[in-house]
Formats: C-alpha cells, structure tokens, sequence
C-alpha cells in the first residue's frame, strides 16, 4: 500500500499564544535544518516506499529557503516513488505568502498542488487576540494570488472559541471565508495548552474572554448547518470538504495507514513500529537519523487505534476488520436508538451528536469489542 511523507519544519515568524506545537521564530539555525532534512530523506532511498501523499507542516514551511526547498523537493524525489498524481500540501502562514508572491510560485513549480492556509478567523481583533502576524486581507490576498498561479486545491483552517469570538462574528468569518471558494475547511476548537502563553494566563486566573459551553455548542451548530448548506461534507470530526476534496494525507492518519515523519519530532507508523525524531533542533542536527521512542505495534493495538481513529471519521469503521461481539451489536443498537450512530450490514460510524460525545463512546465501543 501507498504510504504518506510528512516532513516537519518547525521554524515561524513568531510563536503565536496558543500554539503547542514543535516550532520556534528562532531561525539562525533554518540552512541547516533544511541540509539535515535532505540527509533524513535521503536515508530511505534504498527502502523502496511509493508515496502517494507529502505533507509539509510546522511550523511555517512556506518559509523555507529558496535554495533549501529545492534540495528538500529533490531529495523527496531521489528518496521516494512519489506518484504522478500525489497530493503534496503545504502548510503556510498568510503573513509569509501575502507579501512576497512569489514564494507561492516556488513551492508550485516544485510540485505543490494543495495550500492549508492557517487563516484562524477572519476578524482582525480575534487574530490579534491569538498573536497571529497577519490580516484578513491578506487571507484573501493570498488566496487570490494562489488561484492565479494555478492551485486548485485550497484549505483554510478557522477556530472555533477564540477570545473574543461571538455568534455573529463566527458568523461573518465563515461568509468571508466561504466567499473565497476553498475546497477544504478544517476547524478546530481553541485548546488551552499548559505551556504556551494562553495557558500561563489561564493558570493565573485569566478567562482569556472565551465562550462557556454553551455558546461554544451553539457555534459548532452554526458551523455545522452553515457548511452543510454550502456542499461541504462534514466527514471528519473537525474537517470539511467540497466533493472529492477530502484530505488524503489526513485520512492516513485516521484510517491507520502507514506514513514516514521526517525532521523534529516528527512520528513514523512504518512496518508495525511507531518512533519519533527528537524533540530538539540541535539533536535532530547532530543525528537526523535517531530514532526516539521505538515501539512495535501488536495486532490487538492495531486494532483498537484503527477503531479509535475511524471512529473520527464519517465513513466509521469495517465491520469487516473487527470481530463483533454481541456486546458490541447491544452498544451499537442502543446508540442509534439514541441518535449517536448510524450501524448498518457492514460499517458503524458516529452521528455529529456522537461526535460531540465521542470520547466516552469510543471507550464503550472498545470495552465492547475486549480491546481495553
């Protein structure tokens, strides 16, 4: 089977407040990164993996080097069969793109087909809340230069429950947004992480100006009801996309496929083992090839993770790659009489009302099956 290529580059132009991610706007070190990623790629040149899959991610990846991404393009190539029809998305920070174009026609002649903008909102006060460098204009601006240089496959993502945030502005950011024709949307809702900046302040007693629960689930409804009525499919928990749009390096993920992690502290799914780079830029560039982590995956907890994982999505899981118990038939039953899921001859998937609850049921469901 096809794998995916996710490659981390953890370098930005600042760290926003609520980022929890592996990144730094500390970019001294960026020339020799990108030289320690070419040698991690080239390490899998003899492993005869076909990719059909590549995702840059960060961090900012758009703010490589010139230079340096056309030594990482071509070692990807060098080390990997990617296929001739391969989605290769870049993840990039509309304050990188907005003002120097032509960054948006490097990255196409090397291959990019897909763009996942970090948008967050369309609101220039709840951007600024969030420590975020560029403008709702500059959203538009960049979106608009990507069309003209050819690419036809745009996601943005948005948050939901930023400080600030209200019904109506949510509202007017999703118009805006839609009115930029995107054929993908991911959103998420705002976490409040212990080591990022928000957390700090929340720790200190700030309520950061976030929606209760309430208002939160009014939200989600009105994100839900608004894209479902522009023709987007609602196909994974957070995820939406125009037809034939879905997010296949993502659906890797949540279908439990394989998928190599180059660069720091990226994760590897390879030949039943799960490792990681480090977790440092100055260890990932003594030894790009260190492997952190190594654990082998069994057959039952390959199992639960695919059902964990597939449960996220809209299709739901086989029933065909699970053995069912009548236990698990009684659970499944009793969660579509409650309107939590949809069980039919071959596959169990969650309702979005299950979605909102899922962390319990998946745990039922694996309690079901005997996988806990």
């Amino acid at each position: 089977m096809n794998k995916g290529v996710y490659i981390h580059y953890p370098f930005c132009d600042a760290k926003c407040l609520y980022c929890d991610f592996y990144s730094t706007s500390d970019t001294r070190k960026r020339e020799l990164y990108e030289e320690a990623l070419v040698t991690a790629l080239l390490s899998y040149k003899e492993k005869g993996i076909t990719a059909d899959t590549v995702f840059f991610g960060g961090g900012t990846p758009s703010l490589m080097t010139e230079e340096g991404a056309k030594r990482v393009f071509s070692a990807l190539r060098e080390a990997f069969n990617i296929t001739d029809n391969a989605e290769i998305t870049l993840e990039a920070n509309p304050s990188s793109l907005a003002d120097f174009p032509e960054r948006l026609g490097l990255f196409r002649s090397l291959g990019v087909n897909r763009l996942s903008l970090g948008s967050q909102s369309m609101q220039k006060n709840e951007l600024e809340a969030l420590g975020r460098r560029h403008s709702p204009l500059d959203v538009e601006n960049t979106v608009k230069c990507a069309r003209n240089m050819g690419f036809d496959n745009i996601s943005l993502d948005l948050m939901v429950r930023i400080p600030h945030q209200t019904l109506e502005t949510l509202e007017d950011t999703l118009s805006k947004a839609l009115a930029l024709s995107p054929e993908h949307l991911s959103l998420y809702t705002l976490s409040i992480e212990e080591k990022t900046v928000f957390g700090v302040r929340h720790k200190k007693g700030d309520d950061l100006s976030l929606a209760d629960e309430d208002t939160e689930e009014e939200m989600w409804d009105k994100v839900c009801d608004t894209l479902s009525r522009h023709g987007f499919e609602h196909y994974e928990v957070s995820n939406f996309a125009r037809d034939g749009r879905r997010s296949r390096h993502n659906l890797k993920y949540w279908q439990a496929e394989e998928y190599v992690g180059i660069g720091v502290a990226a994760h590897s799914y390879l030949d039943r083992e799960r490792f990681y780079s480090p977790s440092s830029i100055d260890a990932f560039l003594e030894n790009p090839l260190r492997r952190d982590g190594v654990e082998y995956i069994s057959d039952s907890e390959g199992l639960a993770e695919y059902v964990m994982l597939s449960l996220r999505l809209s299709d739901g899981i086989s029933l065909e790659k699970i053995t069912p118990t009548p236990e698990f038939y009684t659970l499944a039953k009793r969660l579509e009489e409650n309107g939590l899921a949809r069980l039919s001859e071959s596959t169990l998937s969650l309702t979005e009302r299950g979605w909102r609850v899922s962390n319990s049921i998946i745990e039922e469901i694996l309690n079901s099956l005997k996988l806990l």
